[in-house]
C-alpha cells in the first residue's frame, strides 16, 4: 500500500499544473514526503522514500515498455484486452 501511496504522492506533486514545472528537485521531495507521512502514518525518511521511488520507477519503466511493445505490436482484428 504504500508503494501505492508514493506513485499517487510523485504523481500528485510532480504534475501539478500551478508548481510541477517550477520546482527545484529537493524541494519537489519533501513536498511528496510531507504528502507521504500525511496519507499514510508512515515515518520514513526523505531518503528512503527517494531510495524506493528509484526502485519503483525503474520497474514501472520496465512494464511501460512492455505496454509500449504490445501496442505497436497488434495484429489486425485484435483489440485493447488482447494487449494483456
Amino acid at each position: 500500500m504504500e508503494d501505492v501511496f508514493l506513485c499517487e504522492c510523485w504523481v500528485q506533486i510532480s504534475h501539478c499544473p500551478v508548481t510541477g514545472n517550477e520546482m527545484k528537485f529537493y524541494h519537489m521531495w519533501r513536498k511528496i514526503h510531507t504528502e507521504f507521512c500525511e496519507r499514510s502514518g508512515s515515518t520514513r525518511t526523505e531518503m528512503t522514500l527517494f531510495s524506493r521511488w528509484k526502485i519503483l520507477n525503474k520497474e514501472l519503466g520496465k512494464w511501460r515498455d512492455a505496454l509500449t511493445k504490445a501496442r505497436d505490436n497488434n495484429r489486425s482484428e485484435e483489440n485493447l484486452s488482447n494487449e494483456v
